[in-house]
């Protein structure tokens, strides 16, 4: 039963976590992309969700195979990378990228984000020391 009381504390502690991290991220890029030629692409969004998906791939794999450490899966795989990751942010950046008629940038954000977040979560999780792929 102490499961079903700390798992959704975890998961609530850790997203919020996330969501801190995912707003300070997005801020920074945003900051950097003024900076340096305009804005033009969501990369802040791209890169949050690439960097997401590594960091689950890498804690999938420390996690792979030992039960004991779910509690961490839960607070920082569902949790900090459930606030961090952006996918309802990066739907909406893709629609307004359409609705500008800039399909090219819309087919390369949509595709290339979820390229490179299957790509970074398979080469975390070989990095992390996952096995069988």
């Amino acid at each position: 039963m102490g499961e079903w009381l700390t798992h959704p504390a975890l998961v609530a502690v850790g997203g919020g976590a996330g969501a801190v991290a995912r707003f300070w991220v997005g801020r920074l890029v945003a900051e950097f992309q003024l900076r340096h030629g305009g804005v033009g692409f969501p990369w802040g969004t791209f890169a949050i969700n690439v960097s997401g998906s590594a960091l689950l791939g890498l804690l999938a794999a420390w996690c792979a195979g030992h039960p004991e450490r779910r509690v961490w899966y839960v607070l920082l795989g569902t949790g900090v990378c459930g606030g961090f990751t952006t996918f309802s942010t990066f739907s909406i950046e893709a629609l307004e990228l359409i609705r500008e008629e800039r399909i090219g940038a819309a087919l390369l954000y949509v595709l290339g984000s979820v390229a490179a977040g299957v790509a970074a979560a398979a080469l975390a999780m070989r990095a992390g020391g996952a096995r069988g792929e």
